[in-house]
């Protein structure tokens, strides 16, 4: 599934794509997936691999990902933006430009506007099976939510350009979007943009990919992602 939309992304944007396997919870608790995903970033990042250092360009680095993915690269964004070179962070020349969070997951223990009453129960059970280590923080781990007491400022987030996507029936899309506006508001100096798939539900540009919204979702995505 992955495969073959990071191969029609790839191909319509005219971009070098690097995918991350990153281990899954709850056989490996979080911040396992985090870990892995700065891992793989850093390494793709360093010109440790010759033909992909001599192909891509780390000074102009995409980040991208979906659902728990999304998350994920919220979370790649403020380390990029918040690490040193001397520590821990990205190589000295990569850059971190844009990123996409397409149907993000967030959680949070006070609801937003427009969530749906059992939502964040849910959450709160899910975060619990992933993160059982979480220093007694619930769903307001910073990590599942980017606006809890103690996160880290979201004027850190890494790159110049962020688009947020999300569906109207899509179960996430209050957390999305309370996100959105968060950035828009934080004073953060790059240019968000809101995207919203009509009448559409969480993740369903991968499970019917042959539709006319998905192909306008993944045209834009791609558009996005080639500099316009």
């Amino acid at each position: 599934m992955y495969h073959g939309y990071l191969n029609s992304l790839a191909s319509r944007a005219g971009i070098l794509a690097v995918s991350v396997d990153y281990r899954l919870a709850p056989e490996h608790p979080i911040p396992a997936a985090y870990e892995d995903s700065w891992m793989a970033l850093s390494w793709a990042a360093s010109g440790a691999d010759p033909w992909l250092s001599e192909h891509g360009d780390a000074g102009r680095i995409f980040l991208a990902g979906d659902s728990g993915g999304a998350n994920i690269v919220h979370n790649m964004a403020i380390m990029a933006g918040t690490r040193s070179t001397d520590q821990d962070g990205l190589p000295v020349g990569a850059v971190v430009e844009r990123a996409i969070l397409l149907h993000p997951m967030f959680g949070g223990k006070e609801p937003v506007d427009g969530e749906a009453a059992d939502t964040g129960y849910h959450m709160e059970k899910l975060w619990a099976l992933i993160c059982p280590d979480g220093d007694g923080l619930g769903v307001d781990d910073p990590r599942l939510n980017p606006m809890a007491p103690g996160a880290p400022s979201l004027r850190a987030l890494a790159g110049r350009r962020l688009l947020v996507c999300s569906a109207e029936r899509d179960f996430a899309r209050a957390r999305a979007a309370t996100y959105y506006r968060a950035v828009k508001g934080s004073g953060w100096p790059g240019m968000a943009e809101w995207l919203e798939s009509p009448g559409e539900e969480h993740g369903f540009f991968l499970l019917q990919p042959e539709r006319d919204e998905s192909s306008a979702l993944l045209d834009r995505v791609a558009a996005f992602l080639s500099g316009e």
